[in-house]
Parts: C-alpha cells; sequence; structure tokens
C-alpha cells in the first residue's frame, strides 16, 4: 500500500494541475490521430470540392472526417450548457440572441459562397486557433495571466500558425525565397519572446508561447523540404496540425466541464456513447454506399454533419461563443447598474 506521504504528494500534484487536464488530454489526443489515420475503413465517400484541390490521401481524409464528426459532439456539449443558461432569460433577450445568430449564420455563408470553401476553410482553421488560444487560458485557471489582454495572448499564436499555413502551402513561393523565410521566421519568432513568450517559458507558466515557437520552427522545416512533398503529404500535414489542435481542444473541454460541473453527461460513458452515435450519423450521411434509412434526409444533414461544410459551423459556434460571452458580460454590468441605482 502506498504511504500516507505518497497519497498527500499525488493529491498535491492533482490539485495542482489545471481542470482540462492537459496532459491525459494530450495523450488521448495522439491516441485518436492515430485511430483516424488508419481506421480501416472509410468513414466519407469523397473529398470535399473546393477543397485541398483534392489532393488528399483516403488515411487524412478519415482523419479530417473523424475531427469534423467528433467536433459536432463537443458542439452539443457545447450548445447544451448555453441553452441551459439562456432559458434562465426573459423571452426577449432569447429572442435577440437567436437573431443574431442568425444574422450569423447568414454572413458566413455568404462569406464562404464569395470567398471559396478552401479560402474560406483555411481562414476559419486560423480563428480557431484564436478560439483555441483563449479556451486554453480558461482552462488555466489561475496560472492565466490576469492583466493581459486576450488579443495580446491569443496574437503570437494566431500569427504563427498563419505563417505555417503560409509557408506549407508555398503561398507567394515563398519556398523558392529561402532568405525570406529564413530571416522572416526569425523575425516572428523575436516578437513572440518579446511579448512575454520569454517570460511563460522561463518561470514555466502557460505553454502557449511554446505551441507558437513549434509552429515557427515547424515553418522552417517544411519550408525547407517543400520541394521534396507531394501535394497530399502537404495536405496531410496541415490535416495532422487541424485534427491534434481540435482532439485535444475536444478532450480538455470535457475535463474541464466535467471537473466544474460533476455533469453526469460529462462522465467518460456518455461522452463516448454521444461521440460513437455522432460519427456513426456522419458516417451515414456522407457513406460510400448509401443507407437506405439517411437517404430520405440526406439532402438536410448533409451541409450539417458533410465534411465539406464543418468549417461553416466551427465558425458559427465560435461567434455564437462569443455572443453568449459578451452577453453575459452585459447583462452582469446591467445588473450592477441596477444595483446600484444609477
Amino acid at each position: 500500500m502506498p504511504s500516507p506521504e505518497a497519497k498527500t504528494v499525488e493529491l498535491t500534484q492533482s490539485a495542482g494541475q489545471p481542470s482540462s487536464r492537459p496532459w491525459l488530454a494530450l495523450a488521448l489526443t495522439f491516441l485518436l490521430l492515430g485511430l483516424g489515420f488508419s481506421l480501416p475503413f472509410s468513414l466519407v465517400k469523397s473529398v470535399p470540392p473546393g477543397i485541398w484541390s483534392g489532393a488528399i490521401s483516403p488515411e487524412v481524409l478519415n482523419l479530417y472526417a473523424l475531427t469534423a464528426f467528433a467536433g459536432w459532439a463537443h458542439f452539443l456539449y457545447a450548445g447544451r450548457g448555453q441553452w441551459g443558461a439562456l432559458a434562465r432569460l426573459k423571452w426577449q433577450w432569447r429572442a435577440g440572441y437567436c437573431a443574431l445568430v442568425a444574422v450569423a449564420i447568414a454572413i458566413l455563408v455568404g462569406l464562404r459562397a464569395l470567398l471559396g470553401v478552401g479560402l474560406f476553410s483555411a481562414l476559419v482553421w486560423i480563428w480557431f486557433i484564436a478560439h483555441f488560444v483563449r479556451a486554453e487560458v480558461v482552462f488555466a485557471g489561475d496560472t492565466a495571466p490576469r492583466n493581459t489582454s486576450a488579443w495580446r495572448t491569443s496574437l503570437p499564436t494566431v500569427v504563427s500558425f498563419s505563417w505555417l499555413s503560409a509557408v506549407l502551402f508555398n503561398a507567394g513561393h515563398i519556398q523558392q525565397h529561402r532568405w525570406l523565410l529564413f530571416m522572416g521566421t526569425l523575425v516572428l519568432a523575436g516578437v513572440v519572446l518579446t511579448l512575454g513568450g520569454w517570460r511563460q517559458l522561463f518561470h514555466g507558466g502557460q505553454k502557449l508561447a511554446l505551441i507558437a515557437l513549434f509552429f515557427l520552427g515547424e515553418s522552417l522545416v517544411w519550408g525547407t523540404y517543400g520541394a521534396y512533398m507531394t501535394p497530399a503529404f502537404r495536405t496531410g500535414v496541415y490535416v495532422f496540425h487541424v485534427a491534434g489542435a481540435s482532439f485535444f481542444h475536444y478532450m480538455g473541454s470535457y475535463a474541464y466541464g466535467r471537473e466544474r460541473t460533476r455533469d453526469r453527461l460529462l462522465a467518460i460513458g456518455p461522452i463516448l456513447l454521444v461521440n460513437v452515435c455522432v460519427i456513426a450519423l456522419g458516417w451515414a450521411v456522407s457513406a460510400t454506399w448509401p443507407v437506405p434509412a439517411i437517404q430520405s434526409v440526406q439532402w438536410v444533414l448533409t451541409p450539417i454533419l458533410g465534411i465539406g461544410w464543418f468549417t461553416l459551423w466551427v465558425g458559427c459556434i465560435w461567434l455564437q461563443v462569443r455572443f453568449f460571452l459578451d452577453g453575459s458580460e452585459l447583462l452582469s454590468e446591467v445588473s450592477e447598474l441596477r444595483e446600484c441605482n444609477f
């Protein structure tokens, strides 16, 4: 049996880590990346039109599909919490919120049609990195810097991922301009370290600077190796990053919600059940061979669960979260003003 001293150390270590359980989330992320890549069957029939010019292997397509379907399970949990909170508001506030979300969806649909699916999706994933960073700051709890603005916290990681995306897909033929690639990456690394990155790494706080520098280091690697890469390999590297960040965010969100609310539906069993059901429905909608029970409503479900539409809903959910959080702060301020009898 472990000694009382060992139990005390174990409890202290557990209490000191963030509620999102980042090490557990990271371990599960690695496992999901392997599972998604090596599935012995196809989750979807074909590459969505307008994305990656069709240059993607079946294995990477499966990984992206798993990311999208698991993302919808994550959306269900997130929406459940938001709508539970909205139910406590007056109907006028709920109606205003729903109208705002509807307008946001219409705008994003228009942008998707105007920019094209490929460019729209790339911008959404850069946008998602900002959401990922802010979520990690919230998950970090007391270890998050209270005196740092949101934009300054997320900007280095967002810029680093944007640079990696541009280098990876050889935007502006940057891979042929080795000195520009080299010096540009060094300048960005200096900016990351100057904007609090050195302090973060030196004191062992948040890992955001670590992620940003990792992206920049990768930019040099893939930018230099780009001459030997096939389009499918390049797409695989990109999807690997998108899937990894997404899985880590999903796992951390579940752990954080479970730790704070003790919600029974956030236990391991219900989470697995919900994800399996959503993945099965996504597969039925996008399967290689038609599923009779789905065919009659497939035209409705495809714009929702079809992986070509996933980035639209990522953008919608992100805006919904921002509206919800900003609205909550506004209501809080209004309540405080009323209490002060102004």
